[in-house]
């Protein structure tokens, strides 16, 4: 299911539509070749007139709330975005504003124009005309604060990332520099994609591959799981939140050498963070294993924090290629287990 706003209706600006329908009421008329009653015509005129305003108003309002996807039904993972970013009861309120100016803005017209039939009086008919006009665009223009809020949200939620929350996800989280993004590559079977997602200034970097003939979508997130949670603002926590409603698990990776410039302390702490945060199984990735030698205290530390902590883990070196089919094998008999 790719992302559900992608078809939602970008609201024109309240000068624009009212512009644009009062254009299209008040263009040259071709010339009439009968000579028809006086009367009849210019009566005909001003129907028309309030008819096609009302018309391209409401066709253009009713299309953003049409185009809009059900509230009710969103999956929960685009729900929680939409919450985000706009605030569910912020949105309804804007939909239901614009949904009530459309029918205010037929009902008018209606009203208008059973007046203007009745009237035989040229001048009370363009009276009647102006007036309706008037009181039309005061309803376009009394909920131009709620068009506007959806001319400025709209954009955003359109642009959120195709993530197809019935598929199977590998969320891969760490501290900058253990190997995120290489260990990414070698689970996917194509380049990744960086998807737009507004809480990170580099969007989620998205990869699809397959094990045992499932597809598996691996979505990495820098900037968003790889610093503390006490450093996030209110957004970005709930953003993170919304990660939870993604069917799979979370691997989390660890770099034991230390080189990738943060401690084993402060990846341990960003890993408790993450688990008290998300509800998907975590298993843990020690990485760098080709350097264990180097710096086996480092890892039998790592090894035996995870033993306490009672967590999965494996090692492996995304760099060099060591443990990875061990690794898809772990990660398919526990991605099942956890999934069904």
């Amino acid at each position: 299911m790719p992302n559900p706003f992608k078809q939602a209706a970008v609201p024109l600006d309240v000068d624009d539509i009212l512009d644009i329908s009062f254009k299209r009421a008040f263009k040259k008329l071709k010339p009439r070749k009968s000579k028809g009653d006086k009367l009849l015509i210019y009566k005909a005129r001003e129907i028309s007139r309030i008819q096609v305003i009302s018309d391209t108003l409401t066709s253009r309002l009713n299309k953003v709330v049409k185009k809009f996807p059900n509230i009710d039904k969103l999956d929960s993972f685009y729900r929680e975005l939409l919450d985000v970013l706009a605030s569910i009861n912020r949105i309804r309120h804007s939909l239901g504003a614009i949904q009530w100016a459309s029918k205010l803005v037929k009902r008018l017209s209606r009203i208008y124009i059973i007046r203007i039939r009745k009237s035989n009086d040229l001048d009370l008919m363009v009276q009647l005309r102006k007036e309706a006009l008037g009181r039309i665009s005061s309803v376009i223009k009394r909920v131009s604060p709620e068009i506007n809020f959806l001319r400025e949200v709209i954009p955003t939620l359109r642009d959120l990332p195709d993530l197809d929350t019935e598929v199977t996800a590998v969320i891969i989280a760490g501290m900058p520099n253990t190997g995120k993004s290489t260990l990414l590559s070698r689970l996917t079977t194509q380049v990744p994609e960086i998807a737009p997602y507004p809480f990170t200034t580099k969007g989620l970097i998205i990869g699809h591959g397959e094990l045992n003939g499932e597809k598996i979508q691996f979505i990495d997130t820098p900037g968003l799981l790889d610093r503390p949670l006490f450093k996030r603002n209110r957004i970005e926590l709930q953003a993170i939140v919304a990660l939870k409603y993604l069917r799979g698990i979370v691997l989390y990776i660890f770099d034991p050498t230390e080189i990738c410039g943060y401690s084993i302390r402060e990846q341990a702490s960003l890993l408790e963070d993450l688990k008290n945060s998300l509800k998907q199984f975590i298993i843990a990735i020690v990485n760098k294993a080709d350097l264990e030698r180097e710096y086996r205290e480092n890892f039998e530390k790592v090894s035996d924090y995870l033993r306490r902590r009672n967590m999965k883990f494996i090692k492996i070196s995304a760099e060099e290629g060591m443990g990875l089919p061990m690794l898809k094998k772990f990660l398919s008999y526990n991605l099942k287990e956890e999934v069904e």
